[in-house]
Parts: structure tokens; C-alpha cells; sequence
């Protein structure tokens, strides 16, 4: 073959500088942090929102019902790559119920047994320590400094609203739960090289299925209101579908203990 069939011609008219590619790096590293920090944190509003006019397993089935739709929508066009093993299936579909499912049932199951939205902050805080004394041997001593200071702060900001004055053992265990959900599901989070699209398909598809026997066996309420439409819009659109394909893309590319910490980021 000729050597000049291998030029490359670029659109631009000039190669990238070492200069240019790092900061495009730099901007890519800072900037996708403080978005998903942005757009995670406007999930409390809209939640809100949408739980005066639905009970909280049949919001999350509907949400995990449309974010179904869209991820598997746009699978049928980008035509990505599925897992090639029913290993990998369960794998992916575990994590799923861990990360979407169960963190998010747990969660709202502690708010209903009378946990405070405080305690279940400090509880809920506990991750990133967690994360790190697992994975300790990337872990430093200014991370420990960094997170015990990320876990006070926290406390800080919710000691006015932690009560336990009706807290029931039911409540401790939901939170407790939610807590082992969330930490397990993103350390298996991280073992998942499969294309994120695909991914997420597959674990909102789950998510839904799982639901879906809670909605059917517990009564549910749900009123089709403009502001619940709007609500529920923003949770599939913004958070499931925007903020955790970011929170996923950081999972995969960065360090565990640096990605969890962003959550002391995040208003309580």
C-alpha cells in the first residue's frame, strides 16, 4: 500500500497541540463532575414534586418504565454492542437492581418507617468511607482527612432536621439496606465494560420488572397532573437518562472513592 493512502486529512486544517489536548482533558475531568453534581442535586425538587400527586413505587415504576423506552429506543438506532454471556446478563442485571432499584425502594421505605431525611443523609454519607476502606490501597491519607470533613460537613447541614424520636428498627434496616445498594451496586458498577447504553437498557428494564410486582401487590396512587407529568419528565430525562450515564461514565473512567465523594456535593 502506498504510504500517502495513509494520510489522514484533518477537516480543521492543523493537528490538536500536546497543549490543546490537555486542556480539553482538564475541561472534560472538571466540567462532568459539576454537571452531574448540578443535575443530581435538582432531582430532591422534582421528587418532591411528583410525590404530592404519586406514592413512591409507582413514580419509580413509571420512571424506570420510560427511561426503558428511551435507552432501548435509542439502542435500536445506535445498534450497540449486548452482553455475549448470561454471566454478564445477571452481572449487569444485579447491579441494576442494586443501583436503581433497591438503593431507591430502601430509601423511601426508611422515609416512610419515620427515618429523618438528616439521619438518612448521615446514614446514606457513609459511602464514600465505605468505598475507600474497601478499596484502601488506592486511598491516601489526605482522602481520609477529605472525606471524614465531606461526612461532618454533612452532619452539620441536617443536625437540625435528624430526629429520633419515632425511628423504628424497620426504618434502620431500610436505610441500612439502601446504604449496602447503593455502595455494592457501584463497586459492580465498576466491573462493567459493556458500551453504557446497553448498560443502562438493560438495568432500568430490570428496575421495572422488579417494580412492578411491588405496584401490583401494594396499593398504589397516581395522579396524572400536569406537574406530575412534568416531574416525572425530569427524573427520566435529567437524572436517570443525563446524571447517571454521567455518574457512570465517572465509575468507569475515574477513582471510586474520588466519584462517591461527589455525593457530599449534593444538597441533602
Amino acid at each position: 500500500m502506498n504510504d500517502q493512502s495513509k494520510i489522514v486529512v484533518n477537516p480543521l486544517g492543523k493537528e490538536p497541540t500536546g497543549t490543546e489536548i490537555s486542556l480539553h482533558s482538564r475541561l472534560n475531568k472538571g466540567m462532568i463532575p459539576l454537571l452531574f453534581i448540578l443535575m443530581w442535586s435538582s432531582g430532591a425538587i422534582f421528587v418532591k414534586m411528583g410525590l404530592l400527586y404519586a406514592d413512591p413505587l409507582i413514580f419509580l415504576f413509571f420512571r424506570f418504565l420510560f427511561s426503558s423506552f428511551i435507552f432501548w429506543g435509542v439502542w435500536l438506532v445506535w445498534k450497540s454492542a449486548l452482553p455475549t454471556s448470561f454471566k454478564e446478563w445477571m452481572y449487569i442485571i444485579i447491579t441494576g437492581l442494586c443501583m436503581q432499584a433497591g438503593y431507591q425502594i430502601f430509601y423511601f421505605f426508611a422515609l416512610d418507617y419515620h427515618v429523618s431525611p438528616g439521619l438518612l443523609a448521615i446514614i446514606l454519607g457513609a459511602q464514600p468511607i465505605i468505598t475507600t476502606f474497601i478499596f484502601k490501597k488506592e486511598s491516601g491519607y489526605l482522602q481520609w482527612i477529605g472525606l471524614i470533613m465531606g461526612i461532618l460537613g454533612l452532619a452539620l447541614v441536617v443536625i437540625d432536621s435528624v430526629s429520633l424520636g419515632n425511628i423504628s428498627t424497620l426504618g434502620i434496616i431500610s436505610s441500612l439496606l439502601s446504604l449496602c445498594c447503593i455502595t455494592g451496586g457501584t463497586i459492580l458498577q465498576k466491573s462493567i465494560k459493556v458500551n453504557q447504553l446497553s448498560n443502562m437498557a438493560i438495568q432500568c428494564t430490570a428496575g421495572t420488572f422488579f417494580l412492578s410486582f411491588f405496584v401490583y401487590y401494594l396499593e398504589q396512587n397516581i395522579n396524572w397532573s400536569p406537574l406530575f407529568a412534568l416531574s416525572l419528565s425530569w427524573m427520566v430525562l435529567v437524572i436517570t437518562v443525563g446524571a447517571t450515564l454521567l455518574l457512570y461514565h465517572l465509575i468507569r473512567k475515574g477513582n471510586l472513592t474520588n466519584v462517591t465523594s461527589l455525593f457530599y456535593g449534593v444538597p441533602p
